[in-house]
């Protein structure tokens, strides 16, 4: 039998009031991001070297965590294989990154760009492919074609930029970290400014609730 304590809107009920609480962490974070934004478009070359440094680092702590398991892993006889080769594979991107962190950007803009095209074009054939054998079941499947045929233009688009322009695909891949960051920074100023509005008729009907409570 569920009790009162389990109910579910009473939960959701207190996961917004802990989230309104904290409404200035994602104020916070919205401005950071905006601020990133605004860097991002000014130096995008330079965002997109410490995006790269990010993921080496990262990439060179996860190897050691990979690392350290894989040597527990042997202590207590269990498979310890793909972690230590994981682990090694981490660290070795990380030193990579740190020893050409310009290379390794090229690299990793390289492979971003290939796999935006990839996507773009293998979505877009599957959506033409879907309208064409299902336009008997379906109307207005010519909007499916033509979404289509707009994520091959932009995937064979991209993919002539990364081959005849790869200078301008560079810088592109950070304005693109620009426009990601400033979306993802309103909408957590947006968020934490309506959590904050949120604590705050929280608190003005406090002091009613109670009253309410103890008559």
């Amino acid at each position: 039998m569920r009790t009162a304590s389990e109910n579910p809107t009473d939960k959701m009920q207190d996961m917004l009031c802990s989230l309104s609480r904290n409404w200035w962490a994602f104020v916070l974070r919205g401005v950071l991001a905006l601020i990133i934004a605004v860097l991002a478009f000014v130096m995008p070359a330079e965002s997109l070297l410490a995006l790269t440094l990010v993921f080496g680092a990262f990439a060179f702590a996860d190897g050691v965590f990979g690392l350290v398991a894989a040597i527990r892993n042997i202590r207590k006889g269990k498979r310890w294989g793909w972690l230590m080769f994981s682990g090694l594979l981490g660290i070795a991107t990380g030193v990579v990154v740190v020893v050409s962190p310009f290379v390794a950007t090229l690299v990793l803009a390289t492979f971003l760009w290939a796999s935006i095209a990839f996507w773009s074009v293998f979505s877009g054939v599957l959506e033409i492919v879907a309208a064409i054998r299902l336009r008997k079941e379906i109307k207005g499947e010519i909007w499916l074609i033509l979404s289509g045929l707009l994520s091959v233009t932009l995937g064979v688009f991209v993919t002539w930029m990364l081959l005849t322009r790869p200078l301008e695909s560079f810088l592109a891949l950070g304005w693109l970290l620009g426009f990601y960051a400033a979306f993802f920074g309103a909408m957590m100023l947006l968020l934490g400014l309506r959590l904050r509005r949120a604590n705050h008729t929280e608190h003005d009907k406090g002091p009613d609730a109670n009253q309410a409570a103890g008559t």
